[in-house]
């Protein structure tokens, strides 16, 4: 596995009470703390936000795919929150904003201190 899930309140909290960035889109928000291990990511869906199961199995699997490739080799801890209720659901939308909004992340990331590539 490319990476490891974020698991249990801890690694959350951690992630929630320590990010270095927070990047903000329309339906997202993703919070990212640079950890020493490897790779960690968590997501949160909640059917509030994201009626239908179909829909937010996709959007997980797109997020997951999505940032492991743009941040497979780094060392973060990437927690991806929906921050309201996604009303009218298109998959290409959707997907064209997450992947925008992870690679703003590794863009405001780089800029910090180039802490991705190194």
């Amino acid at each position: 596995m490319p990476y490891k899930p974020l698991r249990g309140k801890r690694d959350f909290e951690e992630v929630f009470n320590n990010s270095s960035t927070k990047i903000n889109s329309e339906h997202f928000r993703a919070l990212i703390l640079k950890n020493s291990n490897e790779f960690r990511l968590g997501m949160i869906l909640p059917k509030k936000n994201i009626k239908l199961a179909v829909h937010r199995n996709y959007l997980k699997r797109t997020i997951r795919n999505l940032s492991i490739d743009v941040f497979g080799e780094s060392k973060v801890s990437l927690l991806l929150v929906s921050k309201k209720r996604v009303l009218d659901f298109k998959k290409d939308k959707l997907r064209r904003e997450i992947k925008t909004l992870l690679l703003n992340l590794t863009k405001e990331l780089n800029e910090e201190n180039n802490y991705i590539y190194n």
